[in-house]
């Protein structure tokens, strides 16, 4: 039910939303996207959506049944797409056919601006646009769309747009190359050559993205950053920016599984789990394997499981460069796919370790969710991990300078050795409520409104 002040200025009707949101990832930052959507559907606003250009070409590929669960699930109105351009008169294409060449062409018609926006209802007014992501093209379509519907629009920052120390950059471009290498399926010499002239195309556009990205929030209406380590990493901050800290938390749902699994007193199993978006350069599945390698030698009944999404393609190829390069058994290292939340915390709570070598995060429900079923956390000394856990070793979290494999290595067999010696301690973080960070959330957006 909504109220006056969940309305500012609106209270003879429920507030109307215009939300952009990526609905087939499975990340952390839609998981917390589809929190704030069934909040706002729970206090009766009006929900509509734009469907963004990557998630049509994917919904193409896919099907739209799962994007369609979520619009029919909190009575979302789809207002308009934006999809490429018609390449029907170059060949009389059959669906499988189209749905193949959205596939593989779909993102280079995007870079050269070969789209256009579909709207499916006319004269649709929304009283504020709101978008879940930092990503450049979110940015463009939020903007767009704000100078189209003449709406007051808002975007959240789950992960930094820029960061304002070259290490930073230096460091994950670092990890992208390793992991684009290893996993490529090619010799390494022809993957590094065509990775080195990536990187070279890459960093020419770079300080361009930049300014774009800069004027684009500057052009919006308020900036949130979900976190204060995105504030940090950032270092130049628009006028326009407010940052929550943080603006995550487990909801009461998470909550009461988390106390189901602990309740179960799952025994601790002989293995450690890596838990990310595996296919995702920046999360570090490369570096957990390595560091894996020589776990391996000092517990040679190890095992680890891979938890996350893979194509056949990728996951072939990883398990490639675990015979050829690191010479580890098939048998040793399990990719379980994406597990549903009861079946994730099943698993981490069994483990004896998380391998965490994430370059980029701006909280982090990985380490949240590790330590909330007592599990132990080896990770990266990253402004979001040292903002929000500090590395206490007494409350279960290790750790170490970025990029640091050896260290990483040391810091798990170190817990590991605890385990053995039933010395392991980790202690729950103190987090924010649900509702009080809704509730923040709702005055922002009034905020803008009034």
């Amino acid at each position: 039910m909504t109220t006056n002040s969940d309305n500012a200025g609106f209270s003879n009707r429920p507030l109307k939303l215009l939300v952009l949101v990526n609905l087939l990832a499975r990340s952390g930052g839609t998981i917390r996207a589809l929190q704030s959507i069934d909040y706002y559907h729970r206090i009766g606003y009006k929900l509509a959506s734009f469907l963004d250009y990557l998630s049509y070409i994917w919904s193409v590929r896919e099907g739209f049944k799962d994007v369609a669960s979520v619009y029919r699930k909190y009575s979302i109105l789809p207002i308009g797409y934006e999809k490429p351009v018609s390449l029907a008169h170059i060949a009389e294409l059959s669906p499988k056919g189209r749905r193949w060449l959205y596939s593989v062409i779909g993102e280079l018609l995007y870079r050269c601006n070969l789209s256009k926006k579909v709207l499916l209802v006319e004269n649709y007014k929304p009283d504020i646009i709101v978008s879940f992501h930092e990503d450049l093209p979110y940015l463009r379509l939020t903007y767009e769309l704000k100078t189209q519907l003449l709406a007051p629009a808002i975007t959240f920052l789950q992960l930094p747009p820029f960061y304002g120390e070259s290490s930073r950059e230096h460091n994950i471009e670092k990890a992208c190359l390793l992991h684009k290498a290893v996993l490529s399926g090619g010799s390494w010499r022809s993957s590094m050559d065509i990775l080195i002239l990536e990187s070279l195309l890459d960093t020419s556009t770079h300080n361009e993205d930049r300014r774009e990205i800069e004027a684009l929030l500057k052009s919006l209406d308020m900036v949130i950053a979900m976190s204060k380590a995105i504030a940090v990493e950032m270092k130049r901050i628009p006028k326009n920016l407010v940052y929550r800290d943080p603006g995550y938390t487990l909801d009461d749902n998470a909550l009461d599984l988390v106390k189901k699994v602990k309740a179960l007193n799952i025994p601790r199993g002989d293995y450690v789990v890596f838990i990310g978006r595996p296919m995702d350069c920046r999360k570090g599945l490369v570096e957990a394997l390595i560091a894996f390698k020589y776990l391996l030698k000092e517990f040679p009944t190890l095992r680890l499981f891979v938890i996350g999404a893979v194509s056949p393609k990728f996951e072939s190829s990883a398990y490639s460069f675990l015979r050829r390069c690191l010479r580890i058994d098939e048998s040793k290292v399990i990719s379980t796919g994406f597990l549903n939340r009861e079946e994730l915390y099943k698993l981490v709570k069994g483990a004896r370790l998380v391998l965490y070598p994430s370059h980029v995060d701006s909280f982090s429900f990985t380490v949240l969710e590790s330590l909330m079923l007592e599990t132990p956390v080896v990770a990266y000394r990253i402004p979001a991990l040292e903002i929000y856990y500090g590395g206490v070793k007494k409350r279960g979290i290790w750790l170490v300078g970025e990029g640091d494999i050896g260290k990483f290595v040391g810091a798990s067999i170190e817990v590991l050795e605890l385990w053995r010696k039933k010395d392991v301690e980790v202690k729950p973080p103190r987090i924010r409520s649900w509702d009080d960070i809704m509730r923040e959330e709702i005055e922002l957006i009034n905020r803008v409104l009034r």
